[in-house]
């Protein structure tokens, strides 16, 4: 067998990565939702003493405050999933947490790059990614989000429509400034365009170059939570087809050390299908799916009973 074969065939414990996996989520989300509110503690206390309408409540004007409140949500929601993961040891995130965090991640991302530069070049580097709440909210949370989504939170492949989801908050909150710091103004009782809509170019470009850079922003998330969710997908796969943990046994024999291996979870709704079907290409049988993921779930409840 050449490198790359025996590379394609590797063989990890998935049980025990997935231990890991729900480790560093808890970690990273518990980071994530500490330093989200922290930051929106200082900056609703005013703790600077800005002499702005943003500061104070006025800082849920703020796209920037809005969309960490958002993956500081979706980090509690996979904390809440992870910890009965180490609980059940079977780690499981439903696909509407994972296109929350999609979301959210697209968003804080969004506001790092902006920082980064627009606002960098206008304030300072220091200032606009290091200051006050903005070490937080413009660097810290952006960076932990991006390897919370990317890395550690990789069940789920996402599809192109959700794109279109991920960019959702944007356009939402881009009607409603318009509407509050352009149409209406400062002056007639709307918001300071503290972001500078029509300072420099007219707002129609703004608001194109912004769509844009979310796009790119959000397709390049995509396509690298999709790339290890692939490397995952064939971790996983080559473990059932060539562990010793299954060496020998028949599908039926198989699928009843996988439902006892997955513990307390609820059989009836969480009936493990693709790993049926790999556990029977392994095993081989008579039985059909359908037979299989029977024995599955008589399994998963006999095991409950006994307990």
């Amino acid at each position: 067998m050449n490198k790359k074969m025996e590379k394609n065939k590797k063989i990890y414990d998935v049980r025990a990565i997935n231990r890991m996996r729900c480790i560093a989520g808890i970690v990273m989300g518990s980071l994530i939702i500490a330093a989200a509110l922290l930051a929106l503690v200082l900056n609703v206390a005013n703790y600077y003493l800005d002499d702005v309408p943003e500061a104070g409540l006025g800082t849920f004007r703020m796209f920037t405050t809005l969309s960490n409140l958002l993956v500081a949500i979706a980090a509690f929601l996979i904390i809440s999933y992870q910890i009965d993961g180490l609980r059940r040891d079977n780690y499981h995130l439903p696909q509407w947490v994972v296109d929350l965090l999609y979301v959210g991640t697209t968003c804080v991302a969004v506001t790092f790059l902006v920082a980064a530069t627009a606002i960098s070049a206008a304030q300072g580097f220091e200032v606009a990614m290091l200051s006050k709440s903005n070490i937080f909210m413009h660097t810290a949370i952006p960076i932990m989000a991006v390897i919370l989504f990317t890395f550690v939170n990789s069940d789920h492949n996402v599809r192109f429509a959700k794109t279109f989801l991920s960019l959702s908050p944007l356009f939402v909150y881009a009607a409603v400034y318009f509407v509050m710091a352009v149409a209406i103004g400062e002056d007639k009782g709307g918001w300071r365009d503290v972001y500078g809509l029509n300072a420099f170019i007219p707002w129609p470009i703004t608001y194109f170059g912004m769509f844009l850079l979310s796009f790119g922003v959000s397709t390049l998330l995509r396509v690298l939570h999709n790339a290890r969710h692939a490397r995952r997908k064939k971790a996983i796969r080559n473990y059932y087809l060539y562990s010793d943990d299954f060496a020998g046994l028949t599908a039926a024999e198989a699928i009843r050390k996988l439902a006892n291996d997955a513990g307390e979870q609820t059989a009836y709704l969480d009936v493990p299908l693709r790993i049926i079907d790999i556990l029977k290409e392994r095993c081989g049988g008579e039985e059909s799916r359908a037979e299989l993921a029977k024995i599955y779930v008589d399994a998963c409840l006999g095991s409950q009973e006994d307990k």
